[in-house]
């Protein structure tokens, strides 16, 4: 471990005056591939009843005394590909409500277009001004109240398949915490982000994780539709919506899975020295980091977007090993999304494993990241997410990418949790896989 260190500070001595440069492109890249769907003119590509109206580049939906809903409305985007309808993307959004009750709708589709064609079913981001309740996932004229903030969900139908059941899994975040963080500003705006891949469904509210899904029941769910915004029934009310950006995924997704179960290792393999090592904790897996080793899946993956919560208990160093082989010797052939405390986001080969990263921040097996730590304060959970899709590796650290990599070896191998120096823990470890031809 000390020899590895070594190795990264030299690393970040010969790169550090490439990371100005590099941060800024990267940061770039993470936004890249997002479309305005909202022109910040008219209604161009939007469809909806008269309550909807253009000021001052928002798109603004209002009702009065003078001039009620009956219903909760809508205005469906119809535009662009498909005619509005979406399948796997990725989309931000701004909102700002003033008073009264609204949502933002994704995958959702027209309930009766002869009765009504203004009227939609689907899934809905809650809009509303009321901290701990905003940022939660409902299923509008269908299932009802889905996720709470602050959780994880997993949906299965029941065993005769007429019904479902919704179970928390685990957490995504504190609500206190959030609420105490001022996650969300009343009256002001804010912005979500959606996150759609297959049968999973990931929410942020001005960066805060709010809830997470994993929705099995094929009867109820929808895997497309459109984007569409609420005006609610009831008083009158005013809310404004901007910024409206949508990324696709042109790939295909398999079922999501949860790799921990958040009760115990099943599952997962390790060697006798580690068995006094991992454990399990208040749903979350935990690592003492001593003897050095690490744990490892029970299956191989190749192409995926893996997704976890991770936090350091105190300084110490870790890391996610991926497309792992040779798993008899002291570390696997791999490649390892590090996880050293301020250094989530760096690259480090193991065993020369084929893959490409940035030589201006790349000296022998390691890659610094291409921005600042993101990291939260230790004791804190961050989110991990990485996308293995064929050749190509994509890191991000708190929905920031900080590194990529390209021509990896694509070789089905071992996702592995490393212990190495000091306490962590680990959590919603959940893989979603990429379906390759």
């Amino acid at each position: 471990m000390l020899r590895r260190i070594g190795l990264m500070l030299t690393v970040l001595a010969a790169v550090g005056m490439f990371t100005g440069m590099a941060g800024a492109e990267d940061k770039k890249a993470s936004d890249e591939g997002f479309v305005s769907i909202f022109n910040g003119k008219d209604l161009t590509g939007w469809d909806g009843l008269g309550f909807w109206s253009v000021k001052d580049g928002m798109i603004r939906g209002q009702t009065t005394k003078e001039k009620p809903t009956r219903g909760n409305t809508f205005l469906i985007w119809r535009g662009g590909k498909n005619k509005g309808v979406m399948k796997n993307f990725a989309l931000k959004l701004k909102f700002r409500i003033q008073n009264g009750n609204s949502g933002v709708q994704f995958r959702s589709f027209v309930k009766d277009p002869k009765r009504n064609k203004y009227r939609v079913a689907g899934y809905q981001a809650e809009v509303r001004n009321k901290a701990g309740k905003v940022g939660f996932l409902y299923d509008e004229a269908r299932r009802g109240w889905l996720v709470n903030v602050g959780d994880i969900m997993e949906i299965n139908p029941t065993d005769d398949g007429k019904k479902f059941k919704k179970e928390v899994v685990g957490k995504v975040s504190d609500v206190k915490k959030l609420i105490a963080d001022k996650y969300y500003t009343d009256k002001e705006w804010n912005e979500y982000e959606i996150i759609c891949r297959g049968n999973h469904i990931a929410m942020y509210l001005n960066g805060y994780p709010t809830v997470e899904l994993i929705d099995n029941d094929k009867k109820n769910r929808t895997m497309e539709g459109h984007l569409c915004l609420q005006i609610h029934a009831g008083p009158p009310m005013i809310v404004d919506f901007k910024d409206i950006r949508v990324k696709t995924f042109d790939v295909e997704y398999g079922p999501a899975v949860r790799l921990f179960n958040g009760k115990d290792l099943t599952g997962w393999t390790m060697k006798d020295d580690q068995k006094g090592v991992w454990g399990v904790k208040d749903g979350a897996m935990t690592d003492k980091g001593k003897p050095a080793g690490f744990i490892a899946t029970g299956k191989d993956y190749t192409n995926y977007v893996l997704r976890l919560q991770v936090r350091h208990l105190e300084k110490t160093n870790s890391g996610v090993l991926l497309r792992a082989t040779k798993l008899d010797g002291k570390w696997p052939k791999c490649i390892e999304a590090q996880l050293m405390s301020t250094r989530m986001g760096d690259i480090y080969n193991f065993g020369e494993f084929p893959m490409k990263t940035d030589p201006k921040r790349s000296k022998g097996p390691w890659c610094s990241r291409a921005h600042e730590s993101n990291e939260k304060p230790l004791g804190q959970w961050n989110e991990y997410e990485i996308t293995l899709n064929k050749g190509d590796l994509e890191l991000k650290v708190n929905s920031l990418v900080q590194n990529r990599a390209t021509d990896c070896q694509v070789i089905p191998g071992r996702i592995c949790l490393q212990s190495e120096g000091g306490p962590m823990e680990f959590r919603n470890i959940v893989l979603i896989p990429i379906v390759t031809k």
